[in-house]
Order: structure tokens, then sequence, then C-alpha cells
């Protein structure tokens, strides 16, 4: 007993802070070692003994923000930032106050909430994010599994690769076995590529799993020997037969013209196909004339339009004046999904096709056809004229939605009616996916200075809610041509002002162009919540630093997903 006394002194000669930067270390190792609750306690201690001190509210704050205590931390942040006015030039405190946000969104019960918050730990390309993304490749959530999957990929960690082999054992939802397959391929897992093969000479696969799992294959093959392609052309499953077309085609062996010439007699239209596929691409080269029409000449009449389609590409890549009466048929076909497949597959001839894509484009009445076929000319330069008035009456005339569709071959491109499903992690995704092909249609008049792409886009704004969610603009969004986003910026000072916040939206989105920075921020207060979410997407994405104090208070919202938006694009605009 008579211990206590002097137990009792030290203890609280322990719990003293002998100086501000010796408290500070102790908080730090205390987040260090992943407790939070101590690092808080001796933060709130160090904050009170010295309560003036800059060091100690950041901290504070730090501390705060660790322990997922969100208004607290704002508080105290804004409680010092009265102090210290240049606090917003803090990059480090700003991005841990960041963090907090985005770690307590991870825990929310609201499906939207984790996943935005996972595409914010994502965008950070921070260490930290590694077990964020470990955690959702395992929630209960099939749509966040399937986006922490796809984002694993660019981080490259072991411990995600682990995941990833799980997931390809045990995954049963479709929607998440996809981006597996495809992130197999992108990390070039090579202990997974037997499973790849057993997907592609599955009959009980679907085309999107067989054709993911080929070119994850083709990713992860470095090379392959003579020996090894013949062992695949003579598997008796038609989808390794598939597969080494293709992986002929990929890496142009030398000696695999005999193997390819017979597949494309194949029982299988697939495999006939994509031995077609190679022998246009790099084996009519090594071929004499007569032993091309000799391998072509059954497979002109398949009964099957797709390989038919694509023979007759291959004989006008041999000889036009043979392969073109073929190609011409199909182009006036009766069903409309085999013409368009045909002016596509004419298209991708180049030069060769030329006369016979001006002959169908004045006759024929299919405005899908004539669009297809002016798209192919105008890359050329051939009556550019008469081709941008088919896009534009295209434009105009047709309602439907859009895609760009590769299903029959995935050498041709075919501007076709929308046939894209509703994908759940993706809002609007069918939407979405046609927002892009119209968008890619107006370009094409911008790239040749037609005088109708203003009012071209200027009528897609009108009409169309432009703004995807992160993840379609992470998965969506390419860099926009020039000559398009020009045509946009002459969108800014239109009187509509729902055409100047879309074309602002677009020049962020696409071009991250900041001057519209401001007109976005100013746009921010009488926005609707899905707009206000799509501006700081926007915001995040350019990425400049005149926003962090916008940011900071968008952090004060009532809604704990435009918290989380503007966290994410707070941190995009500090690691810039």
């Amino acid at each position: 007993m008579r211990y206590l006394p002097l137990l009792a002194i030290f203890l609280v000669g322990a719990s003293s802070i002998s100086n501000e930067e010796e408290g500070a270390r102790r908080v730090q190792a205390h987040l260090l070692i992943d407790d939070p609750a101590s690092a808080l306690q001796e933060a709130v201690s160090l904050a009170e003994q010295y309560p003036d001190s800059r060091l100690a509210g950041s901290i504070l704050v730090e501390a705060l923000a660790a322990g997922k205590q969100e208004e607290e931390a704002l508080d105290a942040w804004n409680r010092l930032s009265i102090k210290y006015p240049d606090l917003l030039l803090d990059r480090h405190l700003m991005e841990e106050l960041s963090w907090g946000i985005l770690k307590k969104g991870l825990d929310s019960t609201q499906n939207g909430v984790r996943l935005a918050s996972l595409i914010g730990a994502y965008l950070t390309r921070d260490v930290r994010a590694v077990p964020i993304l470990q955690k959702m490749m395992r929630d209960s959530n099939a749509v966040i599994r399937s986006v922490a999957v796809q984002m694993s990929c660019s981080y490259q960690d072991a411990p995600l690769k682990d995941e990833i082999v799980r997931l390809m054992d045990e995954e049963r939802v479709w929607v998440v076995r996809l981006e597996v397959i495809k992130a197999i391929g992108v990390l070039k897992m090579k202990s997974l590529a037997p499973k790849l093969q057993a997907i592609v000479q599955s009959e009980r696969a679907t085309y999107e799993e067989r054709q993911l799992a080929i070119e994850a294959l083709l990713n992860i093959y470095e090379n392959i020997s003579l020996s090894e392609f013949k062992t695949l052309a003579a598997s008796n499953r038609a989808g390794i037969r598939h597969l080494a077309c293709s992986i002929a085609a990929f890496f142009e062996l030398e000696d695999a013209k005999k193997e390819i010439l017979k597949l494309v007699q194949d029982p299988h239209p697939d495999v006939r196909i994509a031995a077609l596929n190679a022998f246009g691409l790099v084996y009519r080269e090594k071929a004499s004339k007569s032993e091309a029409m000799e391998a072509l000449e059954g497979v002109l009449k398949d009964p099957h339009p797709a390989v038919a389609i694509t023979a007759a590409w291959a004989a006008m890549l041999v000889d036009p004046a043979w392969g073109g009466p073929a190609l011409e048929s199909w182009l006036i076909d009766a069903l409309s999904e085999n013409r368009r497949l045909a002016a596509a597959a004419l298209t991708a001839t180049g030069g060769r096709g030329t006369e016979l894509a001006l002959k169908i484009l004045r006759e024929t009445g299919d405005l899908y056809v004539k669009a297809n076929l002016s798209i192919g000319l105008l890359g050329q330069r051939i009556e550019t004229v008469f081709c941008c008035d088919c896009i534009y009456e295209f434009l105009n005339g047709e309602k439907r939605m859009w895609m760009w569709d590769t299903r029959p071959n995935p050498l041709f491109q075919v501007l076709a009616p929308s046939q894209v499903r509703y994908i759940d992690h993706i809002p609007n995704y069918p939407e979405a996916i046609d927002q892009m092909t119209r968008l890619s249609l107006v370009s094409l008049l911008a790239i040749v200075e037609d005088l109708r792409a203003s009012a071209a886009l200027k009528s897609f704004l009108q009409k169309r809610t432009w703004g995807i969610s992160g993840v379609a603009a992470a998965t969506l969004l390419q860099e926009g041509d020039e000559s398009a986003l020009g045509v946009v910026r002459g969108c800014l000072d239109d009187s509509d002002a729902n055409i100047r916040l879309q074309a602002c939206l677009v020049l962020a989105m696409m071009g991250r162009d900041e001057s519209v920075l401001s007109d976005l921020q100013g746009a921010y207060a009488g926005a609707d919540h899905e707009r206000k979410l799509h501006i700081l997407e926007a915001l995040g994405r350019m990425g400049n630093a005149r926003s962090f104090s916008f940011l900071v208070g968008v952090f004060r919202e009532p809604f704990p997903i435009l918290r989380v938006a503007a966290a994410a694009a707070l941190i995009q605009c500090i690691n810039r």
C-alpha cells in the first residue's frame, strides 16, 4: 500500500507532456499502430495544454478524422482556420481530413456511400487504399466487389492479387466474374492461365466471359512457340481453337498459315470468324491469290451471316472485284442487322472499298448503313460534304439510343441501335453509352470543320443530361478531341443556363479545362442533388488548388454522399 502514492505520482508525471512536439510524436505513434482512440485521448490532452498552438490544433483535427468523428474534426478545423487563415495551404491536414470522411463513408449502410468512398480511396493512389480495396473485394454487395476488383488492377499489390485468386474460385455473380477475368489479364497472373483456358473451352461460359478470357490470355502470353500453337489449333475444344486463331494474329506467327487456312473451314462459327480475322490481318499477304480464293470460296456462302460477311471482307482485301459482289449482297440484305454489319465490314476495308461504299451510300435508304459508311469515308476524307450531310441527318432523325457493337466480330465497330443492359454500379448505363456514341459523331463533324457541328452539339446538350457517375468517368470517358472541345467552348456563352452548365461539365470531365472552374463552383448552390455530384466529380477531375476552400466548405453538406464526393475531389486536387 505504501507504494500507491508513488505510483500515482509516476502516472501523473507520465501523462503530462513536456512540450508540444513530444505530444505530437506520441499522437502520431498511436496513429501509426492504428490506435485512433489512444491518439485522440493524447490529442485532446495536448490541445488543452496548448490551446493557442497551431501544431496541437492540427494534431487534434488529424486524430478526430482518424477516429471517424467527422463533425468534430470539421469543428476543430474551422476553429483553427479562424486563427490561422493560411491553413488551406496545409495539404497534409486537408488530406487527413478527407481521409477521415472517406473512411467513415466505408462503414456506411448505404451502398451508394460505400461505393463513392471506395472510388475516392482509389483515386488517392495512396498505399492506404490497398487495405480498403481488399476489404471492399469482400463486401456483401456484388457491385462494390466488381468495382473494387476493377480498381485493384492499378495497384498490383500482392494482397489484392490474392483476393483475385480467391474470387476466381469463389465468385458466382456474373458481373463480378467479368471484372475478375479482366483483372487476371491486366495483372498478367500466369498461375491462373489454366482457369482462363477452362472458361474459353466451356460450353456454359457466356460470350462475354469467353472473349474476356481470350483477351486476358493474350495479355498473359509473352510469346508462344509454333508447337504450342499447333497443339491449341488441333484441340477438340472450339474455344481453344478460337484462342489459337487470336494468338496467331496477335503474335503474327510466321508459320501458322496452314493451320489458319484449315481453321477457316472449322465447324464452329466463332472459330471460322477468328480464323478469317487472322487471315485478313496477317496471312493473306503470305498466301497467293489462288490459295486465298480456294480458302474463302466456301465460307463466302456460309449460312452464318457474320461468317459470310467476314469472308467477304477478307475477299475484298485480296481482290475488290472478287469480294465486292459478295459484300454488296449483304449490304442490301432483308435483315437490318446484316446490312449494318456489312457496312462496318466494308468500312474496315479502307481504300479498297471506297467505290462500293459510295455506290451504296447514294442508293440505300437505311440510315444506319449510311451512317456507318459515312464514318468510314470521312476517315479517308472522301465526299466529305455528302458524308457530313448523312451524319447530321442521322443525328437529327434517329431517336433511339445507340451503341458501338463489336459482338458479331471484334474487328468491326458497328453503329447500331442500343442493346446495352443496365448495370447497377453505373447509373443510367445505357444512356451513358448513348451519350458517348452521339458525342463521337458530333466530334466527327467538328474534326472536318462542318459548320453544323455547333448546332448539333447544342441540341445534344439541350436534350441530354450530361454527367456520369464516378465509375463511368473512370471506365467510359476518354480525352476529347480538341476540335470537338473547341465546339463545346462555343456553348459557354449560350443564353440557356442548362447548356452553359452542360458545356462546363463536358470541358471539365473530358478536357480538364480549368477556365470553367469558377462557373462550376458558382452553379453548385442552385443545382439539384445529382448535378451537385457531377460538379464535384468535375472539380476533382480538374484537380485545381483553387478548389480547396470550396470543397472543404462542401464537407458541411447534410448528405453523406456529397461529403464523400467532395473529399474524393479534394484528395485528387491535393495529389495532382
